[in-house]
């Protein structure tokens, strides 16, 4: 008799059962016996061995995806925490280089809290890099003219200007 047989357990195929005698109980039929517990044998090639992969960039808007199709847009009340919420998705895009996206979400957020400087900011970062300066200058402009007595308007001008003389 082999060791784990002794102790109680028996290898059927890939399983070990462990034959634990929890109670004799009388019946017509005789004496029974109760199985105390199955316990699957560790088999390491089920296991898989790779690391799944990452995932690509997360697209949430069809212009991102280049679909140019035309929704149904609603007015949108001001709602800052809304605007917030956007920003701060579309600052996530913007880490992740998905620019497009996250232009998107800035011009949400901008919808949202049309005075939202930092979205502003934002914004024209994202259209910079993105390769089209004529639109972050058309966001530079509109924040100054909007918002002629903010205090971030010389930093919109000095950006502005380093888009229109790019030396």
């Amino acid at each position: 008799m082999a060791f784990p047989e002794c102790l109680g357990f028996i290898n059927l195929g890939n399983r070990m059962i462990n034959m634990s005698i929890l109670s004799f109980f009388g019946s017509r039929l005789g004496l029974g016996l109760v199985l105390a517990a199955t316990t699957p044998t560790w088999d390491a090639s089920a296991v898989p061995q790779t690391r799944p992969s990452r995932p690509g960039l997360i697209r949430d808007t069809d212009k991102a995806e280049g679909k140019e199709e035309a929704e149904p847009t609603k007015e949108k009340s001001y709602n800052p925490l809304e605007a917030e919420r956007n920003f701060r998705v579309g600052d996530f895009y913007f880490k992740k280089k998905n620019y497009a996206a996250a232009i998107q979400r800035y011009m949400e957020a901008l919808d949202y809290q049309p005075n939202l400087v930092k979205a502003y900011e934002a914004l024209g970062r994202a259209y910079e890099k993105s390769g089209n300066a004529e639109k972050a200058k058309e966001v530079y402009r509109d924040y100054i003219r909007k918002n002629p007595d903010s205090t971030k308007v010389p930093e919109f001008q000095s950006r502005l200007a380093r888009l229109e003389n790019p030396s």
